[in-house]
This record gives structure tokens, sequence and C-alpha cells, in this order.
């Protein structure tokens, strides 16, 4: 017999012989990774698959409630479907075809945001400028302010976000606290799956397998839903906004109780507050309470300075009133939960005392608008000093509002403004432009629809 190299057996100690082990590719994948280029109509009837569970989702608003947070039913139900379809293509391929499928898969998480984004109310067609912030105290000089107006409002309006205006219809404020909660379930279930595709996948596409974009598209529904809570609770407490600028304050000469319109905002905010504690995590609400707080103080001295004029007892009045909204604003974020809540959400039990960040930054919005009022209420002779004592940065511009309000005359400022160190001819030139706090937030408002036109 042949014993040459060739040979499958070769002679061992004592002329044993032995068997050699020829080396044998894996015969697992080889015949399902041979049709990978061939598997476009499977991926196409996966993706029609989801895509028609999209569909439904669109119209469907059950909530599972198992869970610590209030979700969408339709989330997990896509979840269990992606689950079942890498089974199905796992017991087939893991390679080329799974990847496509992969890129499937992240194609319809985006969609699905998308169909959660839709759950939002439109829009407003005008840009709520009211509530837009305006910076008084604007970078440019203080000669160029008084003497141009508009060139305060150009400034403000270049500075503001131009956010859009939401009405929330009542009880939606639930259907958006749920959209939040399944954006953040899905971001969060997101990592488990990824994990869990970049463990079966092979090799070579592991390093492939990244679901952030994903989970940021998510993350951005959220932020979205934030805004469109404070903007929906801003335009609940609008009409309590229009009644306190229909009040004549330059004709109050008695302070009494806190005024109806107080009451009214007070209605308006404590129900819907009190849902979106019992619906959002923990961190989300204080989001929104930090930035609820910021717009309604800005909403409210904007409605304060564009007033013509207020009276001593007006700004005594407004104090008191102020008093009673700084209370309500503080308690914001520990607003206690009312028995049977609906939106099935579970009871929380949280701490009464209300962050120490939150109720610094609110009580320093207050004192911007209690510095103002006081200095409102101030006798014309003891203005100045007052003005450079409490209002710490305060510009000639602000110290002109004052005036204005106050219904003081336009050479009467001109000398005020002079005492606060003004330069003489451009004391005389605000004086006589009139730059009042009223005709610049018109100025910013008119601005801002132009650019909402646009």
């Amino acid at each position: 017999r042949d014993r040459g190299v060739g040979g499958a057996a070769e002679l061992g100690v004592g002329g044993a012989r032995h068997n050699r082990p020829i080396p044998v590719k894996p015969l697992i994948g080889v015949s399902s990774g041979t049709f990978d280029g061939f598997m476009g109509p499977y991926i196409a009837l996966e993706e029609q698959n989801m895509d028609e569970q999209l569909v439904e989702f669109t119209s469907q608003r059950e909530v599972d409630t198992r869970g610590e947070l209030p979700v969408f039913t339709s989330s997990t139900a896509l979840f269990v479907y992606i689950k079942n379809s890498i089974t199905r293509c796992t017991n087939l391929t893991k390679g080329q075809t799974f990847f496509q499928l992969f890129a499937s898969f992240q194609d319809t998480l985006k969609k699905y945001a998308n169909v959660l984004e839709g759950m939002f109310p439109r829009p407003n067609a005008a840009v709520a400028a009211a509530s837009a912030a305006i910076n008084l105290s604007a970078n440019i000089g203080i000669g160029a302010a008084l003497a141009n107006p508009s060139s305060v409002a150009a400034s403000a309006n270049s500075s503001s976000s131009g956010a859009q205006s939401y009405r929330i219809p009542p009880g939606e404020e639930i259907t958006i606290c749920h959209v939040i909660d399944t954006c953040e379930y899905c971001a969060d279930t997101m990592e488990a799956l990824e994990d869990l595709i970049r463990d079966k996948i092979e090799d070579k596409y592991k390093d492939k397998i990244d679901m952030s974009s994903e989970q940021e598209v998510f993350h951005d529904v959220t932020a979205k839903g934030i805004r469109v809570l404070v903007s929906g609770l801003e335009n609940r407490a609008d009409k309590a906004f229009r009644d306190m600028a229909s009040i004549k304050w330059a004709d109050m000469d008695v302070v009494g109780e806190e005024s109806p319109y107080v009451r009214a905002i007070h209605e308006a905010i404590c129900p819907f507050v009190i849902s979106l504690r019992g619906l959002l995590p923990t961190s989300y609400f204080r989001n929104f309470c930090d930035k609820f707080a910021t717009a309604f103080t800005t909403t409210f001295y904007n409605s304060l300075i564009k007033q013509k004029r207020i009276s001593e007892s007006g700004s005594q009045q407004l104090l008191l009133d102020v008093t009673t909204l700084k209370t309500l604003l503080l308690k914001l974020p520990v607003l206690e939960e009312k028995a049977g809540r609906t939106g099935g959400a579970k009871s929380k039990q949280g701490t009464k005392i209300a962050p120490a960040m939150y109720t610094k930054m609110v009580t320093k919005q207050f004192q911007r608008i209690e510095i103002l009022l006081k200095l409102v209420g101030t006798p014309s002779e003891l203005l100045v000093d007052m003005f450079k004592s409490q209002w710490e940065g305060g510009s000639a511009l602000d110290f002109q509002v004052i005036m204005n309000l106050k219904g003081m005359k336009r050479n009467e400022q001109a000398v005020y403004l002079e005492k606060l160190g003004v330069d003489p001819s451009i004391a005389r030139t605000g004086a006589t432009h009139g730059a009042t706090s009223s005709n610049i937030t018109d100025h910013v408002q008119a601005l801002q629809g132009r650019v909402s036109d646009v």
C-alpha cells in the first residue's frame, strides 16, 4: 500500500495505525449565509408588518399601567414584535440579513417617535410673543436705548427663542404625559435591544450596532413635550392675566384682599400641576416646574410694565397679589395629589420640600417684580436713591420704565435721569422719545409676529 505523504494514516510506535483528523469548516450558517443576498423580500415583509403596526398605533391610546409609569401599550407591542422578529431572523442567519433587519428596526423606531409626537396638539397660528423674555438692560449703549427704543426691542427679540404656543384641551395634558413616559421607556428599552442584537449578530457587524441616534429622537420628543406642557399651562392662565391687565390700577385708592385674578390663576395651575406630578418622572417634572416658573414670572413682569400707570395704592395691591402668587409658585414642585386622580399613574409619596435651587430661582424672579412695584410706589423725591440701592445693575432704561409707570411727565423724567447720572442731552432725548416698557413690548410683539409669518 502507498504509505506516502498523501496517505490517510501513518504507522506509530509498535506499528499501531493512527488516524489524522482533517479540518472541516463548520456547516452551521453555510447554507443560510449563501442566500443572504436574496433575502430582500423577507426584509421587505418584516418592514411592511412593522409599518402596518405603526398605522394602527396612530389611533391607539391604550395605556399599560403595570410599570412604575404609564406607557402606551403600542410601545410594548412594538418591542415584542421586534424581539420575535430577531428570533425568526437568527434562526435563519446572523449575518448580512440580520444587519439589514437591524437597520429596519432603527427606521421603524424613528417612525414610532413621529407617531408619538403627532399626539401633541398643534401649535397656535400666532407666536406667543407676550411671554417672551424682554431684557430691558440689553447689551447696548444707554444713550442708544433711550434714543431708539426699537433697538432695544430688536435686541430682545434676537435673544428670544421664538417658542411656539400651544393650547391643551382639558384632560389632554394626561396624554402628553403618557407620550413623555413612553419616550422614556423606549429610550431605556433600546439599550437592552442594542445589547441583544450585538450579542447575536456575527462578529464583523458588532461594532456597527449603535442605537444612540434613535434614542436621541425620543429624547427630542420628550423635550418638546415639556415645552408643550409649559405653554399649555401658560395659555390656561392667559384669561387671568387679561383680567389683571383690565384692572384700572391707576385709579385704585384702596388696598383690599387678593384680587380675583389671583384666584383664577390658582384654579388654572393647581389641578394641572398635580396631575403632572403623579404622571411624570421626577427629573422631568422638576424641569417642567423650572421652565413654567420662569415663563410665569416673565409674563407677569411684562404685564406689569405694559400698564400705562400704577397708583401708589395700586402698587401696594399688586405687592399683596405677588406675595400670594409667589407662595403658590414656591410650592409648585410639591403640590399634593388629589384623591381619585385619573390617568393611570401610581401614587407618589414625594418630599414636601421644594428643591433648594428651584426655591432660589423663584425667589430671585419674584424679587425683580417686588422691587419694581416698591419703586413705583416710592415718592418721586426718593426715587433716585431708592433705585440705586434696591435695583442692583439697574439701567437708565429700567429707571425710565419706573417713571413711566408712576405717570411722571417727560420733562420731569429728564430731570430725574440727569440726577441718576445720565448725560443731560441723552436724558432729554430719551424723555422726548418716551422709551417706555410698554412700547418696547409692543415692538417685540410686532417683530415676533413678522417672524412667525415668514
